[in-house]
């Protein structure tokens, strides 16, 4: 005990500073606040901040639910709205469908009607045949009784004079005579049953037929040239109805004036003319059976051949061209070119070759490469290698167009 008042005694400023110490801090940490019961006022207040946020983050969120259950329903709308549409497609592609099928239906019913057409003028032409056959026949007997009739007709003078004396009967009037019913015009073939008059002709050279149009208009029964060349203004709008064609192109591509022009220099070669017989003044050969020599102009005549230096100022023009990609070209192998080529170059657009027309291109691919050079592969490849070589000229030659495939396919030697 006395050691403890000792202590006390001793260390009684340490207690003093403690005690001074504690109240120092307690009056640093409760400075300014003031307590209500357990809590100060500034903790329940902190505390009802807190509250109020919470309320207003609960807010918040709800309001979020709220809005992605609107969401949700917009999209579930949508979705239904999509099933509708794609159920409209698909009703609609199967009309689509329907529609296609009635235009193919269409088709064929078109080239039924042409056909009755034809048949039905056929028909006519015959029975119009049919009906003059028998007044050819009664004509003959006619020429046979004119001896009978001369010499019934002396008799009857004979007679009329011996009664002469009574009254002549009139004559009755002649009937007047029936016209004769007019020959039903042959009707134009445009169309056939198939190739029956020979070959058919290559459609395809004829600029903007390609080998689908070739193949449509030998379904539709087309395949000569004289048949293009026969059409009206009604058959193109006919036939344009019937093929794949956009209206106005076969107008555009003059069709009809290239296939008279393809008809008539098939007409020319296929018919074949006899020339004059040897010995005569116009023949070839003389009595002896040797060539005649055809006499030349006059010394000092300046009488020339205006077709013969028109052609040669042509082929001029063709050879130089060429020489412009190859300059040492022969002018032999051009001239076998240019013969190949033959009425194509008479018009302007038959002389070109058209690289941005892909029909084009096909065509020259089809019926030059592959059937003049027999070429069996690339033949596209190398049409276009050629347009690429030849892309510096708005207007290609057709002559050095194919001089150059025949040249790139090693070709050359077979148009000498």
């Amino acid at each position: 005990m006395s050691n403890s008042i000792s202590f006390l005694l001793c260390n009684w400023w340490m207690l003093l500073l403690a005690g001074l110490i504690g109240l120092l801090l307690g009056w640093l940490f409760f400075r300014g606040k003031k307590i209500d019961g357990d809590m100060s006022i500034e903790g329940e207040a902190a505390l009802r901040a807190e509250a109020d946020s919470l309320r207003a983050r609960v807010q918040e969120l709800e309001g979020n639910v709220s809005s992605r259950d609107t969401e949700i329903s917009g999209l579930k709308g949508k979705l239904a709205a999509g099933a509708a549409g794609a159920a409209a497609a698909t009703a609609l592609a199967a009309t689509a469908a329907a529609s296609k099928s009635d235009d193919s239906a269409a088709d064929d019913t078109y080239a039924l009607e042409w056909r009755n057409r034809y048949l039905a003028a056929r028909v006519k032409y015959l029975e119009s045949q049919v009906a003059e056959a028998p007044k050819a026949k009664k004509a003959a007997p006619k020429k046979a009784a004119s001896s009978k009739a001369a010499k019934a007709a002396g008799a009857a003078a004979l007679v009329g004079a011996a009664v002469a004396t009574k009254p002549k009967a009139k004559a009755k009037p002649k009937a007047a005579a029936k016209p004769k019913a007019k020959t039903a015009a042959k009707p134009k073939v445009l169309y056939t049953d198939g190739p029956t008059d020979g070959t058919p002709d290559d459609l395809k050279l004829i600029k903007g037929i390609g080998p689908k149009f070739e193949k449509d208009l030998n379904s539709k029964g087309i395949y000569y040239f004289r048949q293009i060349g026969a059409w009206k203004k009604k058959d193109v709008t006919m036939v344009e109805g019937v093929i794949d064609s956009i209206p106005g192109r076969i107008e555009r591509d003059e069709w009809v004036k290239q296939a008279k022009g393809f008809a008539k220099s098939t007409s020319t070669k296929s018919r074949g003319k006899p020339g004059p017989k040897p010995g005569t003044k116009r023949g070839a050969l003389t009595a002896a059976g040797k060539p005649r020599q055809k006499p030349g102009p006059k010394s000092g005549s300046t009488r020339t051949n205006a077709k013969a230096s028109a052609q040669e100022a042509a082929f001029e023009k063709y050879f130089t061209n060429v020489q412009k990609y190859h300059p040492k070209a022969r002018k032999p192998v051009v001239q076998g070119i240019v013969k190949h080529c033959g009425i194509a170059l008479s018009t302007r657009d038959g002389s070109l070759v058209a690289c941005s027309d892909e029909s084009e291109l096909q065509t020259v691919a089809d019926g030059f490469v592959t059937k003049k050079l027999g070429k069996t592969e690339g033949q596209m490849d190398l049409v276009k290698e050629v347009c690429q070589d030849m892309k510096g000229e708005r207007f290609k030659s057709r002559v050095t167009f194919y001089y150059l495939a025949a040249k790139k396919a090693r070709k050359l030697g077979q148009f000498t």
